[in-house]
């Protein structure tokens, strides 16, 4: 109990009801606490949006240099990649809504230093994607360019897939593109 709990709430909670939708008041409610029993734990919601993003996002962080960091070809990684990217998503479906509202321009909370906190995550995410590619690139399994814009495009394609999987969304409609035509075209699209 404590901390990890508040942060499963208030992931669940930003996750389906969105951040300005949901209120201190709505997580200490679903943890059971007080008001005031939160407030030991954070100093506000902003601080409480930052520690469930940086949660998630590091244990993403780490599952992607893993996944980069095993023996195959460029393309082969690629594949890995985007399967444990998917997965990873529906395994915490609220995180996915959540991050995939933050993504928009419309989902942007309006608090000093947050868009910056987002970019140095994306960034992060993009740096390894593009060693990636031009890992790929040099066995010769992945097709030329710039990586970093490579690694742009095939992220913008993961976010679209999270945004429109059902499992992700919790609508139970949404693309209904099964996952194989998703991969296969993330593989076609940066094969040489």
């Amino acid at each position: 109990m404590g901390r990890e709990q508040i942060l499963d709430a208030a992931e669940e909670l930003f996750g389906r009801q969105g951040y300005r939708g949901t209120s201190l008041q709505q997580v200490a409610k679903r943890c059971e606490f007080s008001i005031g029993a939160l407030y030991l734990f954070i100093d506000s919601k902003e601080e409480l949006l930052r520690a469930v993003l940086g949660r998630r996002t590091a244990e993403l962080m780490a599952k992607m240099t893993e996944c980069l960091a095993a023996e195959g070809t460029g393309a082969q990684l690629l594949a890995r990649l985007a399967r444990m990217q998917v997965d990873f998503h529906r395994r915490y479906p609220d995180f996915g809504r959540l991050s995939t509202q933050i993504m928009s321009a419309t989902g942007m909370p309006g608090m000093p230093g947050f868009g910056e906190d987002v970019a140095r995550g994306y960034d992060a995410a993009i740096a390894l994607e593009a060693e990636l590619f031009a890992r790929g690139q040099r066995d010769g399994t992945l097709r030329a360019g710039d990586p970093e814009c490579l690694a742009r495009l095939y992220s913008a394609m993961v976010t679209a897939y999270h945004a429109m999987d059902p499992e992700v969304t919790g609508t139970g409609v949404g693309a209904g593109l099964p996952d194989e035509v998703f991969l296969s075209t993330v593989s076609a699209a940066f094969a040489p």
